[in-house]
């Protein structure tokens, strides 16, 4: 549990001093003067808000009479994520939806898993204060397929769809000073560890009493946070964190799962992403769980707030041709005003009576 405390300290050490996004998504030099700037809560407007980012990530290796040695394998990465955020007045109601899964093929191991994660997340929230909400939020955390241990003979099943699910419920208060930044307070919040698979429902699995329970119901504290930076043009990284305290058995001993998510963009349909998992649960082992990829892949993304700009072409005007050559030029006689007679230019203001302004006659006296 240390080594998770201290990955996550120091991730948040190297970025504490990176630039700011604004509420456009553009890069504000000096953080400090973002945060206490007085902007709308989240900085975002009334009606709804869609971000998606769809990522396929493919390998392939071949080798024929290469001497090195080899084998031939392929694996493939597919991940969405989907943001459908509502705000109207003093509510808003965010949501988002994970999916990923990905497997690795090749002739000695057959095909194998790396990665499967189902994260769905709704919350609603009540403005009582300039960017701190009253807040209600519902989590589930699965898989989408059977989960092995290769490493005994036979492989031995570790997990599977809804084995386990975790089905988080809270009730708190969220502080939101921009849409990059927020951190949510949950003192009263429900966690019920659901196991679907038979083959699973064993005493001490995932923290079941007995053996053949489906469910395990628990009541804490949560506290989660995320956090969005900009590095460097078309560098992001994102952090997610949760940590959730049972009141009724070991209040001190924390569950936590953090990720992270370095976005390089490359073009508009490419991008590099490094991706950091770290779970501590003693419910499911009492060590760090840790999990990283790196991958480069297309990427198509979504954002319903950047409007495109439509440059209108005008249309060229062709003035008309006079020919001036034979024009000669006016010549205006000189006036030598003395200066009793100039300073009596304006000596006279009368009123129109059919308008509301006062006219003014120039009389030059001879």
């Amino acid at each position: 549990m240390r080594l998770i405390f201290s990955i996550i300290f120091l991730v948040l050490s190297l970025f504490s001093s990176a630039q700011f996004l604004d509420t456009s998504g553009n890069l504000i030099i000096d953080g400090r003067k973002y945060l206490k700037s007085k902007v709308d809560t989240t900085g975002r407007k009334s009606g709804w808000e869609i971000y998606g980012a769809n990522t396929l990530t493919v390998n392939q290796n071949t080798f024929s009479n290469w001497m090195a040695g080899g084998e031939n394998s392929v694996s493939l990465n597919a991940k969405t994520d989907y943001e459908f955020n509502f705000r109207k007045k003093k509510h808003f109601w965010d949501n988002r939806f994970i999916f990923e899964y990905g497997f690795l093929d090749n002739k000695t191991n057959g095909t194998r898993k790396t990665a499967d994660n189902l994260n769905i997340t709704t919350s609603y929230g009540y403005l009582i204060k300039e960017k701190w909400y009253l807040t209600s939020s519902l989590n589930i955390r699965s898989q989408f397929s059977a989960g092995y241990n290769y490493g005994t003979t036979p492989k031995t099943k570790l997990s599977n769809l809804f084995a386990p699910a975790y089905v988080t419920i809270g009730v708190g208060a969220n502080y939101t000073p921009n849409s990059n930044f927020s951190v949510s307070f949950q003192p009263l919040t429900s966690r019920t560890t659901i196991v679907a698979d038979k083959d699973l429902q064993k005493k001490g699995t995932y923290g079941l009493r007995n053996d053949g329970d489906t469910f395990l119901f628990e009541v804490g504290a949560y506290l989660g946070g995320r956090y969005k930076v900009k590095l460097f043009d078309n560098v992001t990284y994102d952090n997610n964190i949760g940590i959730f305290s049972n009141y009724s058995n070991k209040f001190y001993n924390l569950d936590i799962v953090y990720a992270g998510l370095l976005d390089m963009k490359i073009n508009n349909f490419m991008s590099t992403q490094l991706t950091i998992n770290l779970i501590y649960d003693e419910d499911q082992v009492a060590q760090t769980q840790f999990k990283q990829a790196l991958g480069i892949g297309l990427t198509y993304k979504i954002d319903s707030t950047k409007k495109k700009d439509k440059k209108k072409r005008r249309k060229k005007e062709i003035l008309p041709y006079f020919d001036t050559s034979g024009i000669s030029p006016v010549k205006l006689p000189r006036i030598k005003l003395e200066k009793q007679n100039y300073d009596q230019v304006f000596d006279k203001n009368t009123i129109d009576e059919k308008s509301t302004y006062i006219k003014s006659e120039s009389i030059f006296l001879e």
